[in-house]
C-alpha cells in the first residue's frame, strides 16, 4: 500500500530530473519528465485510494443493498468519482487564456483564408496556425469534459439514486479497488 512517504520520494525524483531536463532543453528530457509526472499522478491516486479503502466497503454495501448513503458517505463517493475533476477545475487558471488564444488563432486562420491560400508560404503559415490550435484544443476539451463529468455525477446522485446508477457506482468502486489505473 503506497504512502505519503512514497509520494514525497517520487516528487524528489521529478524535481531532480526536471532540473536536469530543463537545462538540456531536448525532447527526451521532457518525455522523461512526462513519464515521471504520469507515475507521480498514479502514485498519488493509489495513495488517495488507500487512505479511503476502509470507507469503500460500507459505501459499496449500501449501494448494492439499495440503502441510502449518509452525507459523509456521499461526500466520499463524490471524492472517489469526481474529486480529481473538482480539484482540477477549482485550480485551473488558464481557461480564459486558452479561449483567447484559440480565438486569436481562428482570426488568423480567417485572415489567411481571406488573403488567399494559393502559395506554399500561405499554406505553411496555415499549417503552423493549425498546429498551434491543436496544441490548445486538448486542454480546452479536457477542461469541459471534466466539467461535464461532474455535472453528470451530480445529476445522477442528487436525491435518491436509481438502481442502475447504484449498480454502475458499485461496479466503479470495485474496479477502483482492483485496478491501479482508476
Amino acid at each position: 500500500m503506497p504512502t505519503a512517504h512514497d509520494v514525497d520520494a517520487k516528487i524528489n525524483d521529478v524535481i531532480t530530473l526536471s532540473t536536469k531536463a530543463l537545462k538540456q532543453e531536448n525532447e527526451a528530457g521532457y518525455q522523461d519528465i512526462q513519464t515521471l509526472i504520469f507515475d507521480l499522478e498514479g502514485l498519488a491516486r493509489e495513495t488517495f485510494q488507500a487512505k479511503l479503502e476502509d470507507l469503500y466497503w460500507s459505501i459499496l454495501d449500501k449501494l448494492e443493498q439499495g440503502q441510502a448513503l449518509t452525507t459523509a458517505e456521499h461526500e466520499v463517493l463524490e471524492m472517489l468519482m469526481v474529486g480529481d475533476a473538482k480539484y482540477y477545475l477549482r485550480d485551473e487558471t488558464h481557461l480564459d487564456e486558452w479561449r483567447d488564444e484559440l480565438n486569436r488563432l481562428l482570426d488568423e486562420i480567417r485572415k489567411r483564408q481571406a488573403s488567399g491560400l494559393d502559395t506554399i508560404d500561405s499554406l505553411m503559415k496555415l499549417r503552423a496556425l493549425c498546429r498551434e490550435a491543436m496544441r490548445i484544443l486538448p486542454d480546452l476539451t479536457y477542461y469541459f469534459r471534466e466539467k461535464e463529468r461532474i455535472r453528470r455525477f451530480e445529476t445522477a446522485t442528487s436525491g435518491a439514486i436509481d438502481i442502475e446508477t447504484r449498480r454502475s457506482l458499485a461496479n466503479l468502486i470495485k474496479d477502483m479497488m482492483e485496478s491501479d489505473q482508476l
